[in-house]
């Protein structure tokens, strides 16, 4: 009794852990999002650029909080903050899917494994990537009618977002999110040996 009950302790403050994590996650990218993705060529780029500060976190909040479903349930947080943001709730379900594969991905590779974090997160970050550019690729009409309610200055620059795009540009975006969310992976590794473990963080 008393060891499931210090279990569900455990897991109640992994799942605090979790919910503080995906706040500052959430916060992050809006931040950038409305800041410097303001500018169409980087707002299409956004998702490689998100996973750098997306993998330093995840990294950390992985050492801090190794609970089964962190990926289906940080998918799920941001997904339903960003649900309306492309046409018909694409952002958004495409990140939840990216999460569940993330943890799908997580639990089959081995959790304690750090190919298995790496790989995780890829998923995560890969289903930003394809809701960010599979709309503005192939749902141009519908995405300029959801825009023009919202005024000239949004609908100038989704314009010149959808100018950009096509299925080379899409393909190129979710290789590099890809690529950088490994990278980032790494550098969060990294963070956690050198910095956040000599301070007693993990």
């Amino acid at each position: 009794m008393a060891s499931l009950k210090t279990n569900n302790n455990q897991n109640v403050r992994h799942l605090i852990t979790i919910g503080i994590f995906n706040a500052l996650i959430i916060s992050i990218f809006m931040l950038l999002g409305f800041t410097i993705g303001l500018i169409p060529v980087i707002l299409i780029f956004m998702p490689v650029i998100l996973a750098i500060p997306g993998g330093i976190i995840f990294m950390l909040m992985l050492a801090k909080a190794p609970l089964r479903g962190v990926f289906v349930i940080s998918g799920a947080l941001l997904g339903l903050v960003l649900f309306n943001m492309a046409p018909a709730g694409v952002f958004g379900l495409s990140i939840f899917v990216g999460g569940v594969l993330g943890e799908i991905a997580f639990g089959f590779i081995g959790q304690e494994k750090f190919i298995a974090k790496v790989t995780g997160f890829a998923f995560y970050m890969l289903g930003f990537a394809v809701g960010e550019s599979f709309p503005l690729t192939f749902m141009k009409e519908a995405y300029i009618a959801q825009e023009a309610t919202k005024g000239t200055e949004q609908l100038a620059i989704l314009q010149q977002c959808l100018a950009l795009m096509n299925p080379a540009m899409l393909a190129v975006i979710c290789l590099l999110t890809v690529i950088m969310a490994c990278v980032s992976s790494l550098w969060g590794r990294r963070l956690l040996r050198t910095h956040f473990e000599k301070a007693g963080i993990v």
